[in-house]
């Protein structure tokens, strides 16, 4: 029995290495090229600059919950646009759609090792609703009122690599996460120059970051089940088992460094490693009662609010959750939109919790002292707001888009929004941070399959 339970451990951990490598390039290619399935890095292929986004491309759908139960299934690893529904210039037939979604099921279903599809998604039912609707490319279209030529592009060192998360270190520079080259990254804004820091830990997969005050790096390794610590002082590296497959990661005022397990249910799993003495804790999250059996909840972000309480989000339990460390109970909030897919989420000052509303293109504010959502819908139809970030001292809510090529501002004292075009296409912006001393926004994009990856600067001040 233990060798069954390590043999499905070793299968889980090299789905969870390789699925942004492989599973977007599966469901475009198979239907084409037959079965088949690539664990190697994303292969790029180029858009045009004036090609509509994918954002464009998902408003042929119909809006409604069958729409962002799509989105939240077949749009977390590789945008939505013509070389995923017209390849070669022509539309799928529903033969193609069928036998793509079929595949990717297989590969990525509510019951594998690596369950980001609902249990519910049907391969005929998927194609009969995508052959009716996406039948003729739609005409570039542009966000009224949005900005162009502020943002500075850095393309990546390596063109196969997938930037995963980024943060501004103290120093100015941009540390970054490479989890298709298993190192970490360091860009200078001075010089647009990166080098590299090697992870000793084979196939490290590093996806999630955080960074002190005082430097030190802070990093989830994925396959590997584990946190890393990093001092760019003496640059060396300590890592700690964690038992899971970690997704966010955030240190508490403590010195605690709190994570969720990615794939962890009945009972989804919340946790924390004190550093000062090695342990590490784990509690069970109340289950999500509206989900079926073998579904989610894809446990996504996680954050440590002002009063030290830990907030996490759900992308297929729609909900999001609070826990209490000193009582180390949960409080749970439904999302008020069906399927809004919540993802990763900012405070405010003032305690507000921001949610990126990803399926229902929608910013959210939640206030944990009334207990009250308000909802904010994007000025870009099907942008899918994929991450929010709060300027601390502006009070700003950045939002980082997966398919309209943009950065987003909202500021909250007027309810307005401005979009900032970027000006590559095909970019799914998966982090985003603000740099304190400046207000300026930093970005990590890339797809798989899809363009090569880059770090973006939007140049904003204060």
């Amino acid at each position: 029995m233990p060798q069954k339970r390590d043999r499905r451990s070793r299968v889980r951990t090299f789905f969870a290495v390789c699925l942004l490598a492989g599973v977007g390039a599966l469901f475009a290619l198979t239907a084409r090229d037959g079965p088949g399935l690539s664990t190697g890095a994303p292969p790029a292929h180029t858009r045009s600059p004036g090609a509509p986004s994918s954002s464009a491309f998902l408003s042929l759908l119909p809006e409604g919950e069958a729409k962002r139960k799509f989105i939240l299934d077949c749009t977390g690893c590789h945008v939505f646009d013509e070389w995923i529904a017209f390849p070669g210039g022509e539309p799928r037939s529903r033969q193609s759609w069928e036998e793509a979604t079929r595949r990717m099921i297989g590969f990525a279903g509510a019951h594998t090792p690596f369950p980001v599809i609902a249990a519910d998604r049907d391969p005929a039912a998927t194609a009969a609703w995508l052959s009716a609707h996406v039948t003729a490319p739609p005409k570039p279209a542009r966000a009224e009122g949005a900005v162009r030529g502020r943002i500075t592009e850095f393309p990546f060192p390596e063109p196969k690599d997938l930037p995963h998360d980024l943060m501004v270190a103290p120093d100015g520079n941009v540390v970054i996460t490479g989890m298709m080259s298993h190192r970490m990254w360091v860009l200078d804004p001075r010089t647009g120059r990166f080098s590299e820091e090697p992870i000793p830990v084979q196939r490290a997969n590093p996806r999630a970051l955080d960074l002190g005050r005082d430097g030190d790096w802070w990093v989830l390794l994925g396959g590997p089940k584990q946190i890393a610590h990093f001092d760019p002082r003496t640059r060396k590296w300590k890592t700690y088992d964690i038992g899971m497959y970690p997704h966010s990661i955030q240190r508490d005022a403590r010195g605690r460094i709190w994570f969720n397990g990615h794939f962890t249910k009945e009972p989804e799993l919340i946790g924390y490693l004190d550093p000062a003495t090695g342990e590490v804790r784990t509690f069970p999250v109340p289950n999500t009662p509206e989900l079926r059996e073998g579904a989610g909840p894809i446990p996504y972000d996680l954050r440590v609010a002002p009063d030290g309480s830990v907030w996490g989000t759900e992308l297929h339990g729609n909900r999001i959750f609070r826990f209490d460390p000193a009582t180390e109970r949960f409080e749970a909030y439904a999302m008020p939109t069906p399927h809004s897919g919540p993802r990763r989420v900012d405070f405010d000052a003032r305690g507000n919790f921001w949610i990126a509303e990803y399926a229902a293109n929608k910013l959210a504010r939640f206030d944990p002292k009334t207990r009250e959502f308000r909802e904010y819908t994007l000025p870009i139809p099907d942008a899918l707001p994929y991450i929010a970030r709060v300027d601390q001292k502006s009070g700003m809510v950045w939002i980082g888009t997966a398919a309209a090529d943009a950065l987003v501002g909202f500021d909250p004292r007027t309810e307005k929004f401005t979009v900032y075009e970027l000006p590559t296409r095909g970019a799914l912006i998966r982090h985003i941070d603000v740099d304190p001393r400046t207000g300026d926004v930093w970005a990590a994009y890339g797809a798989a399959p899809g363009i090569p990856p880059r770090i973006a600067l939007l140049r904003v001040g204060r």
